[in-house]
């Protein structure tokens, strides 16, 4: 226990560890953890019926649509572009400039945590609500901009999402909806580094399930996704489905509808899991067949 002990008051002492490798690694562990765990649901045939689909596409088979994604746009290649953006240059700079702004709003660590329940939890909420209302400007801003399209459109070349097509985005990207709203949310709370550890991870694992164009009520149960004002895994996959063209989108937040509410910018649209589609289809029918009858 000793030298764990050592370990943590040496990198409570950095603020280059604490507020600059810590964040990063954070951000590796929660994203590769959860994507991968994501990418095998998706192999086996378990959530097949709480796969997102549309009536828009005819209901075809998401896993279809996604073998489509990959005769374009490679799973090798989206796992490249994943890698590179989180164990990239940029990413490094980007914890580099996190260390600097922490050095200067908190300058002065001794725990890892909070001292009560409580005060984590308020920590957490807040960190979340901010840097949502961060990446909601950060990821709209890319739409209303002609320039900044040209670099967002790489990641809505992929109109079908999946885990690993997450983070295969260009830096500049990455920087306004991932390190800045980090940045901001970090400078506002001001949280322990535990709890901003934490959040990153858990921020960085639901952008991988948003992704996942899974909408399972367990996964959403398990990741607080039933909560107030949080928004399920098919409101940013309606985004993906709607709005792969610059100006005039919808759905922007990924952790909480409430901003896209507030803002105007909410989308009513949305796919429907495989089994509810299937069952909205049979009842579809079923009414036809009445009609038919009567007349």
């Amino acid at each position: 226990m000793m030298p764990l002990a050592l370990l943590s008051s040496a990198w409570l002492r950095s603020p280059w560890l604490l507020w600059g490798v810590g964040p990063v690694i954070a951000s590796v562990v929660g994203f590769f953890v959860a994507a991968a765990l994501l990418e095998l649901l998706l192999a086996s045939s378990w959530c097949d019926s709480c796969l997102i689909t549309y009536a828009s596409s005819s209901n075809t088979p998401r896993k279809q649509l996604m073998a489509a994604t990959h005769k374009r746009i490679p799973f090798r290649k989206q796992v490249r572009g994943c890698a590179m953006t989180l164990l990239g240059p940029n990413n490094i700079v980007n914890g580099l400039g996190l260390a600097l702004l922490m050095l200067w709003a908190k300058p002065d660590v001794t725990e890892w945590m909070p001292g009560t329940a409580v005060s984590f939890l308020v920590q957490f909420v807040a960190l979340s609500l901010v840097g949502d209302f961060g990446l909601y400007w950060g990821h709209r801003v890319q739409h209303e901009s002609k320039l900044l399209w040209r670099l967002h459109s790489k990641h809505h070349a992929i109109d079908t999402p999946s885990p690993f097509s997450t983070l295969f985005i260009d830096p500049t990207d990455a920087a306004l909806q991932g390190a800045i709203p980090f940045a901001f949310a970090a400078l506002v709370v001001r949280p322990a580094p535990g709890v901003l550890y934490l959040y990153i991870a858990a921020r960085i694992a639901e952008n991988a399930l948003n992704h996942s164009g899974i909408d399972s009520p367990l996964l959403d149960l398990l990741t607080l996704k039933r909560l107030p004002l949080r928004a399920p895994a098919a409101f940013h996959d309606a985004h993906h489905k709607y709005c792969n063209h610059a100006h005039k989108a919808s759905n922007y937040g990924e952790s909480f509808w409430l901003w896209d509410w507030a803002f105007g910018t909410l989308c009513p649209l949305s796919g429907r899991a495989a089994s509810k589609a299937a069952a909205v289809a049979a009842a579809a029918a079923g009414q036809e067949v009445k009609h038919s009858r009567k007349l």
